[in-house]
């Protein structure tokens, strides 16, 4: 995991944030420069480099009422980035929990995320919650997830298009989803309801987060 942070880190702000985004849909120069607020000439810069580093290809083109656009996305190559072998361990190692029937296997996956949260966690933490979910997304993000994070009057909501333990939420359903529950609570210190989506096909990760201990 520490590698593929590092190989994100060094890309660069731009290209990191760009590979992030093509990471959950495929995307024009349009769309990114839209997303990223920056030129279309800039992202063409940025997606060059990621061309040349075998990361980001032409996945199609998109009819417009000028020209088509290229569409932009994510080689095989580029999924080293991102963690995944630890899926695998943590799908094995939940089977084990769940047929050792004197096991809380529930409690146990708490405990889990709470303690990898007091890794991640600071000595004094910020008052303001807004900055203690944006530190949980971040921390999501170097675990794998790629969290989107929308703040309503009472309430911030942190979807997923791209689940780190799909296979395990395959698996054993929404159980797997409570370490992830638990290290939320653990760094915002504020309830945290979870509604993710255990589809089979494609799990989608969604977290309900008050703003009110």
């Amino acid at each position: 995991m520490e590698e593929n942070d590092f190989l994100l880190r060094h890309l660069g702000d731009t290209r990191r944030r760009i590979v992030l985004l093509l990471r959950s849909q495929d995307r024009t120069v349009r769309e990114l420069a839209g997303e990223l607020d920056l030129t279309r000439n800039a992202i063409r810069v940025q997606l060059s480099k990621l061309e040349s580093s075998q990361i980001a290809e032409v996945t199609g083109r998109r009819p417009t009422r000028r020209k088509p656009e290229d569409v932009y996305g994510l080689t095989k190559k580029a999924e080293r980035l991102f963690p995944k072998s630890y899926d695998t361990l943590f799908n094995v190692a939940l089977s084990v929990l769940k047929e050792a029937e004197w096991v809380d296997t529930e409690q146990v996956l708490r405990s889990v995320g709470q303690r990898l949260a007091r890794s991640h966690k600071p000595r004094e933490l910020e008052e303001d919650p807004t900055a203690r979910v944006e530190r949980a997304q971040s921390v999501l993000e170097k675990l794998g997830g790629l969290p989107n994070l929308f703040e309503r009057d009472d309430t911030y909501r942190l979807e997923g298009s791209t689940c780190p333990i799909a296979s395990s939420v395959r698996a054993h359903g929404e159980v797997a989803c409570d370490v992830a529950s638990a290290l939320l609570e653990e760094l915002t210190e504020l309830p945290v309801e979870r509604r993710c989506d255990a589809d089979e096909t494609c799990p989608q990760c969604e977290f309900v987060i008050g703003k009110k201990p």
